[in-house]
């Protein structure tokens, strides 16, 4: 067991350097302001992210402290379209793009903590799904600000 949560933690460090990475070139690949803001938010999101799973590895594989949290689920993601890089995208394709990346990571959490044996790996995997989903949350309600609330007010003129 001790062997299968360290595999673990090797791999969420990995995926949220993966995306911390991803997030930092589109960040040099795009001119506008409010795209460079979300991409630099991210990074530091990422990046806290993977420093707490390092922490969590140093200090020992202990059942982590985690309880479940009812998060709400916008699913606005599953209506959106986007490209599948951050090239030259503006704030909206940037929300779109992330919002699916923080999807696809919390599919990837809990599809894995479904097939892990270990209850620490397992409560890790929830833990760290459960982060994703309150990303993808934030996103999809910024999302929502600014691209529906500005629809929403156009119909009251």
């Amino acid at each position: 067991m001790r062997e299968e949560l360290t595999e673990l933690l090797d791999m969420a460090i990995y995926k949220e350097i993966a995306s911390q990475s991803i997030y930092l070139v589109g960040q040099s690949r795009t001119e506008d302001p409010g795209a460079k803001a979300l991409l630099k938010d991210l990074v530091e999101a990422e990046s806290e992210h993977a420093r707490q799973i390092r922490e969590f590895k140093e200090n020992g594989l202990a059942k982590p402290d985690w309880r479940h949290e009812d998060i709400a689920n916008l699913r606005i993601g599953d209506y959106l379209t986007g490209s599948d890089t951050l090239n030259a995208a503006g704030l909206q394709d940037t929300l779109i793009f992330a919002i699916k990346r923080e999807q696809q990571s919390l599919e990837f959490y809990s599809k894995l903590m479904s097939v892990l044996g270990g209850e620490a790996a397992k409560h890790l995997c929830g833990r760290l799904a459960q982060e994703e989903l309150r990303h993808k949350l934030k996103l999809e309600l910024f999302y929502d600000d600014l691209f529906y609330g500005l629809e929403e007010a156009r119909k009251w003129r």
